[in-house]
């Protein structure tokens, strides 16, 4: 299933896992772990069998996932995705 995610701006995009991936590791995950959460969370996306899914609905499950593996890290990727927040808008 090709799946197309909403960004905030409301532009469409290709799901593209190498991005959750990459963001995992800046949070401050090993390699093995992000891709691990990354399977996770591209597994529940198919699962959905829906062809969309926000930015934000995909957010909301990489916390809850890094939640399960570690804390802090999660401490750490909660505060950027505040900040994104406050300084981009949200055109849901």
């Amino acid at each position: 299933m090709d799946i197309k995610v909403v960004k905030r701006n409301g532009k469409l995009e290709a799901y593209n896992p190498e991005k959750i991936i990459r963001v995992l590791k800046a949070a401050g995950l090993d390699q093995v772990a992000s891709l691990k959460l990354t399977e996770r969370i591209s597994t529940w996306l198919l699962e959905r069998e829906k062809p969309q899914v926000t930015s934000l609905q995909i957010r909301d499950r990489v916390i809850v996932e890094i939640q399960k593996v570690d804390k802090e890290v999660a401490k750490k990727f909660i505060s950027y995705e505040k900040y994104k927040d406050k300084h981009f808008s949200v055109n849901y």
